[in-house]
This record gives C-alpha cells, structure tokens and sequence, in this order.
C-alpha cells in the first residue's frame, strides 16, 4: 500500500468511496473548494494502482481536524484507515500542538481506531450529524501532551 498527495485524477474515486462511507457525502465542489485552500491536505491510499481511502485535512496556525477519513467498504478493516491517520498526524506535527476531529457516537469502530491512536474524547456536539441525525463526540490528539503551551501574547 502507497499512501500519496493526492492528484486530480483521483476525484471520481474519492467520491465514490465519500458516497459509500457517509449518509451525507462531501460533493465534489466541497472537495475542490477545501483542496484549493493552502492550509488543507488531501492524502490517499492506493492499493495495487487502486485508490481505496482518503483523509482530509486542514492546519491552522498551531491547531489541525481531520475533516473527513473513509476506506472503501471492502477494503476496510486491514489497517487503510490507520495508515493514514498515521501519515496525517506525522505530517500535522511538523506544525500543529493539537489535532481534532468529530465522529458519531454510534461509530464504535471509528472511535476505537481513534483512542489506540491516542485521540480522546473531549466534548460532545448535539445533533452534529444529519440523516439520521445524531450527536458527535469530539476526539483530540495531543502531540506532545507534557510540552507547556506557548503563549503568543500578553494578556495582562
């Protein structure tokens, strides 16, 4: 398996496996749009010249979410998903502190990949999701947990 930036090619694939994975999928102008800005990432999994998942992402100044994460239905469950999020999250360090995102609460899979990566949960977003509507934990990844917070400002 190759994880790689992705290339406009890769669009009708990233779509498909969108459609396949959530109730309410990213359109394609939703990934464009996200994929132009300069502080998002767009990384995919390829099998045997295959893309089979995606995880996008965005960096602000010291903060990073993962945006949207899915694997082909067939495909998953032999570690697509994880090689990813590992790729992300070494990428995010280079200038992230902290890295987020949001799942539903019923995604028992999910949130277990997220906390052996050591994400935690850390708040709860009611009715954040939609068709079915349902609440999403807010899981958190600290890079360097131990490391004191810089301050950028006086604040006194």
């Amino acid at each position: 398996m190759k994880i790689r930036a992705f290339q406009e090619t890769d669009c009708p694939a990233i779509l498909k496996i969108a459609e396949e994975s959530f109730s309410l999928p990213w359109s394609l102008k939703s990934f464009q749009e996200e994929i132009a800005s300069r502080i998002s990432q767009l990384k995919v999994a390829e099998l045997s010249g295959e893309v089979v998942g995606y995880v996008l992402y965005r960096t602000v100044v010291d903060e990073a979410e993962i945006l949207s994460i899915a694997v082909k239905p067939e495909k998953r469950r032999k570690g697509i998903a994880t090689a990813l999020l590992k790729e992300a999250l070494k990428d995010i360090e280079k200038t992230a502190n902290v890295c987020f995102l949001e799942v539903r609460v019923s995604n028992k899979e999910a949130i277990g990949l997220y906390a052996k990566l050591g994400f935690r949960i850390t708040g709860l977003r009611k009715k954040y999701y939609l068709f079915p509507e349902e609440d999403a934990f807010v899981m958190e990844y600290k890079f360097n947990p131990n490391k004191e917070q810089k301050i950028c400002c006086d604040l006194t």
